[in-house]
This record gives structure tokens, C-alpha cells and sequence, in this order.
């Protein structure tokens, strides 16, 4: 039986922090910005992964606004009504665990988001590259809605750690590389 735990001790964050670093196929870091709710995943009481929310990125892709109707500025009202699943590793394959593991985030998310930052969930995205296609959360319903723009290998910038002076020496236009699949799910 799948459970999820929400980590709130030292042990745990060590424990997904150990399985991000050793298990995560292509971004084994375990840095983030802003809020953020993990879980450990257990199988019949035994701890086999991990899987996290965060705050949604900003600016949105315009397939993120496209699909839910929203102009760049209504996003950013109701910004903290969306997480980012920013993780989901596991230590061990588990047949059919993923669409288990997601229907419990999507039962637990809100009401932790709401008890930790007291505000509405009311959108899940997540972000998917390094070769994978996605296949669990299109098994759990979740709507592929676009891709990313990319950026090159050699410079990527981020909204998050750079200031306005260092923005505009890093920025570059998108020219494919790196893209990921945007999957929504409305909660």
C-alpha cells in the first residue's frame, strides 16, 4: 500500500535530499526557491521515494496562460493558488505506484498548502525533460499543454538567482535546447 508522509524533521528532509542526489535521472539538485512540501513515499511501511510541491514559476510559459485563461498579470494575483511539482524521485520501480503516488499529492496538496501558507491549491504543474515522456502523469490525467522555449547548454539564466544587472548581461533568446513538457492538473 502507497502512503505519503509530508517530511517535517531532519531525518526526513535527509532522506530526500539523499534520494534526489542519488536516484534523480536529470536534475539531481535539491535546491529551491520559495515554498515548498515534500513527502516521503512509502510502500508497505518502507520509505521508496520522495515527492515535492513548490511555488509555481515566474513568469508563466504562455502555454500555462493560454490554458488557463489568464493574462500575465491575473497570473501573478493568483500566483500561490499553483505549486510546481519541483520533484518526484523514486529509490525502487514500483509497477503502477506512479498514479497512486499522484492521486494521494493531489489529496494531500491542498489541504497542507492551505494549513502551511493558508491559500487555495488550485493548480498542480510540472516540468518534464531528460528524456523522459511524462507517461505517469498522463496515466494520473494530467494535460500536456505545451513545451518550454528551451535555452542553449552553454548559458542559462534564472529569474530567481540573478538580479537586473546580471540579467541583462546572461539573457539570451531561447533556442530550443533543453525544452520540457508543461503538464497542468486542476485540482
Amino acid at each position: 500500500m502507497i502512503e505519503l508522509k509530508v517530511v517535517n524533521d531532519k531525518e526526513g528532509k535527509q532522506f530526500v535530499k539523499e534520494t534526489i542526489q542519488n536516484f534523480h535521472s536529470y536534475v539531481p539538485s535539491t535546491s529551491s526557491v520559495g515554498r515548498r512540501i515534500d513527502w516521503i513515499i512509502f510502500n508497505e511501511s518502507k520509505p521508496v521515494g520522495m515527492i515535492g510541491i513548490g511555488s509555481s514559476v515566474y513568469p508563466a510559459p504562455k502555454d500555462i496562460l493560454k490554458f488557463t485563461g489568464k493574462s500575465l498579470s491575473e497570473y501573478k494575483e493568483c500566483f500561490n493558488t499553483f505549486a510546481n511539482n519541483w520533484r518526484f524521485c523514486m529509490r525502487e520501480k514500483i509497477k503502477n505506484a506512479g498514479t497512486q503516488i499522484l492521486k494521494e499529492l493531489r489529496k494531500q496538496a491542498p489541504l497542507h498548502w492551505k494549513q502551511k501558507y493558508n491559500d487555495e491549491l488550485k493548480y498542480l504543474i510540472t516540468f518534464v525533460a531528460g528524456g523522459n515522456n511524462g507517461a505517469v502523469y498522463k496515466a494520473d490525467n494530467w494535460k500536456m499543454i505545451g513545451q518550454t522555449a528551451g535555452l542553449p547548454k552553454h548559458k542559462s539564466v534564472s529569474m530567481k538567482w540573478h538580479n537586473k544587472e546580471e540579467l541583462k548581461e546572461l539573457y539570451v533568446k531561447p533556442t530550443g535546447e533543453n525544452k520540457k513538457m508543461i503538464f497542468i492538473k486542476t485540482i
